[in-house]
């Protein structure tokens, strides 16, 4: 098991804004689209979300989201990651932040939202299995999944508790920081186990 800082970019929107992110922050965490879309009561939830992971549903969540982002047990952060060019030997470097930005401020032409937390990571494929994120950008593990690998994906299921999220900050569309908010109720992943940091 690894322990593995991440950040998560959310476009400022319709149903989710200042009092959101500060409440996803500070009480509620986040979730992933399926969970959000659920009716079940709160003790059907575990026996259906294993049900709705799986080997295929993480494929259409990395390769088709726009067909599955309304109803995905998934959602995409970002540790960044380093690209080969076997052309030049050369490598490029995507920080966290770049690919967070990039989707809190869709592409640079709204307001968004970057969030720094933490998640378990499997250090094998097991998409089935609640409570470890998949560390898709290993293209060692996930090569099926290389055309997005810049975007350095570590592909969380189902929730994020707000302990694990350390801090959200506000940027409008010039990617000029607005605010920071920082979570008192922050546990450090260094009370659990050693940690990799983002790039």
């Amino acid at each position: 098991m690894l322990i593995q800082n991440c950040l998560k970019g959310i476009a400022e929107q319709a149903g989710f804004g200042d009092h959101e992110a500060r409440a996803a922050l500070l009480a509620e965490g986040l979730s992933a689209a399926w969970m959000r879309a659920q009716k079940s009561p709160i003790p059907q939830l575990p026996q259906d979300s294993h049900a709705a992971l799986s080997q295929t549903a993480l494929n259409a969540h990395v390769n088709g989201f726009g067909s599955a982002k309304g109803s995905t047990p998934y959602f995409s952060l970002s540790a960044g990651c380093v690209e080969l060019d076997p052309a030049t030997a050369t490598t490029t470097t995507y920080t966290a932040l770049q690919i967070a930005l990039d989707f809190a401020t869709d592409g640079a032409r709204r307001s968004g939202y970057v969030f720094r937390l933490w998640v378990l990571v499997s250090p094998k494929p097991a998409p089935e299995l609640p409570g470890f994120a998949e560390e898709v950008r290993e293209l060692n593990l996930f090569r099926q999944y290389a055309v997005y690998h810049y975007e350095g994906e570590i592909a969380a299921k189902l929730f994020i508790p707000a302990r694990q999220i350390e801090w959200v900050e506000k940027f409008d569309a010039k990617l000029n920081r607005q605010w920071r908010l920082s979570n008192p109720n922050f546990v450090a992943p260094e009370r659990v186990s050693n940690v990799l940091d983002v790039l």
